[in-house]
């Protein structure tokens, strides 16, 4: 009904353009182009990415012609070889040249034009009052578009061009609003969704994934990887704006560095969603079956735990992260991330929520919190009718507010005050060569090194050698009495110091007398992440790794490893 419907609204169109007067065409166009170039939109924008008019369209022509009178760079479309449309700047009509379907495009000459802060043109032949758009069929703006939803989209359109009501879909992408020669119309703004729609919606879609198969959401997965590199062009565009702002505000360097997003990390998330793909899927597996002597057999077995609630911090790549490791196991995830990465983290669940209606599967299956009030998050933890389990992903003072107030059950998660131990034994240029990968990496991760353990007979020795590295990246040392005497430069420390997640070019040294106080010391003061020890000493190292209190300890490698995406797990 819906497709013979658009047919039949094309074919009216086609009629009512044969019959209009060309003069008034040409008139109609030049109101088009007055109000089009008075909005705040096209004054505010240097790019503008037109299409080129044919079939008695409104004249594009004249908006490109006053762009270029204006000192505006100017981008018309083309669809290439691979069947796919780009833009290419143009700096004349004399640019273009005959191309598909007989409209006139940019030359192969022409440069591309890769952007996501323009304005563009969205063609189409129909439209509605409610912004509504019936296009040529062949959807190439829906497929730009969805890869670069960070343009201001607008259409232009004669007066019976517009109709009472026309068919869409949902997930339609409406232009932002319609000018005709008489009137501007505006869509109908979508409310921002309160937490109660969002905790309807969660559960709404929870029995879908619950029961869905390991090879749909394998597949699922790798296209969301795919969407990520995709529309990386809009998710950068998008972080950049974050990172402007952070700095803005005087950001923590290490909180900055773990606000950025770049190509490779970008990668990186897609490629940590593919390792997951991979994975064995929990979900189905039986851990046990026994009968007991009244005959009952009781079996154990992997579920779903059904919608999964996670508040954040600054890195935006959590995003991408939790939304694979729920999907895999069969959940529902509601994200609240921190305001500092608020456009980065919108991009990326956009991504994700466009792969997923890909796939046919409930776009719900991840949702992101919008509001950003503190008092939001209070709610959040109250949600008990709809999540099944929140977990906090951030400082301390976040997980222990989440752990305090929820009515959630809650998966608590620790901060990073890592430590290394160099012992009596270890290679000296190894070690130095550990500390300064486990410090300076990333300074603002919870697996970078904070806390350095010296043994006291190779501190002389040792830490004139670190220090000289760690002067590169201008590390500051603090450290006890005997460390302040082995090496000039260093800071005394406080008793502050030993348990502090610095996130910054900071390092603590304690020196010790032997792996008991090492290990002591350790326990005493780490959070419980990743504890390191560099040796020689196989004794040294076993005891090391039995009685360190952590998630993670290695033997001659830096903490820096505690990472999915570095175990394989995604």
């Amino acid at each position: 009904m819906e497709k013979n419907r658009k047919k039949e609204i094309r074919e009216e169109v086609k009629r009512r353009r044969a019959a209009a007067e060309l003069t008034r065409l040409h008139e109609d166009s030049v109101r088009i182009v007055e109000r089009f170039t008075g909005l705040d939109a096209y004054q505010e924008a240097k790019i503008l990415l037109a299409y080129v008019d044919a079939k008695r369209e409104v004249e594009t022509r004249l908006l490109m012609q006053q762009a270029w009178r204006d000192h505006k760079k100017v981008a018309a479309p083309r669809v290439d070889g691979d069947g796919i449309m780009h833009y290419y700047y143009v700096d004349t009509l004399d640019d273009l040249e005959s191309g598909s379907f007989g409209i006139m495009e940019p030359k192969e000459s022409c440069p591309l034009c890769e952007t996501e802060e323009g304005l563009l043109l969205m063609p189409g032949v129909a439209f509605d009052e409610h912004c509504h758009r019936v296009g040529y069929g062949g959807g190439y703006y829906d497929r730009y578009l969805e890869k670069h939803p960070g343009l201001i989209h607008i259409a232009l359109a004669f007066e019976f061009q517009v109709f009472p009501e026309v068919p869409f879909e949902e997930h339609d992408i409406l232009p932002e609003c319609i000018i005709t020669e008489d009137r501007i119309l505006l869509p109908v703004k979508k409310a921002v969704k309160t937490l109660e729609e969002i905790g309807r919606d969660a559960r709404a879609a929870e029995p879908a994934l619950r029961i869905m198969n390991t090879g749909r959401k394998d597949e699922a997965l790798l296209h969301v990887a795919d969407m990520l590199l995709h529309m990386s062009g809009y998710i950068l565009s998008e972080n950049a704006k974050d990172v402007a702002l952070a700095r803005e505000n005087g950001m923590n360097p290490g909180l900055v560095d773990r606000l950025i997003l770049d190509e490779s990390r970008i990668e990186g998330m897609a490629e940590g969603i593919r390792q997951v793909a991979a994975l064995p899927d929990p979900v189905g597996e039986v851990l046990s079956m026994k009968q007991r002597p009244n005959g009952l057999t009781i079996g154990q077995k992997r579920v779903p735990l059904g919608v999964i609630g996670i508040i954040y911090e600054s890195r935006p790549n959590v995003t991408a992260d939790a939304f694979a490791l729920c999907f895999k196991a069969g959940n529902i995830v509601i994200l609240r991330g921190g305001s500092d990465a608020f456009r980065s983290n919108k991009a990326i669940v956009k991504a994700i929520r466009t792969a997923l209606l890909h796939k046919g599967i409930p776009q719900d299956a991840i949702q992101f919190i919008e509001d950003t009030r503190r008092e939001t998050v209070q709610e959040f933890m109250k949600m008990n009718r709809y999540v099944d389990v929140l977990i906090p992903r951030g400082g301390a003072g976040l997980i222990r507010t989440v752990v305090e107030n929820s009515r959630i059950p809650v998966i608590e998660t620790g901060t990073g005050n890592c430590h290394i131990f160099v012992d009596e034994s270890a290679d000296v240029k190894m070690a130095a060569e550990i500390v300064f990968n486990a410090k300076t990496q990333r300074i603002g991760v919870c697996n970078a090194c904070e806390s350095l353990v010296v043994h006291e007979k190779i501190a002389d020795r040792f830490l004139p050698v670190l220090k000289s590295r760690l002067d590169e990246k201008q590390v500051e040392l603090r450290g006890d009495e005997k460390a302040c005497r082995a090496v000039d430069g260093v800071v005394p420390a406080s008793e502050t110091d030993w348990g502090t997640e610095y996130l910054d070019y900071i390092l603590s040294i304690k020196t010790v007398s032997g792996i008991d106080e090492a290990i002591a010391h350790i326990n005493r003061y780490n959070t419980g992440h990743s504890e390191a020890i560099v040796t020689s000493d196989y004794a040294n190292a076993q005891k090391f790794l039995n009685e360190v209190d952590a998630a993670a300890v290695y033997v001659n490698a830096s903490t820096r490893f505690t990472d999915g995406f570095e175990f394989g797990f995604g």
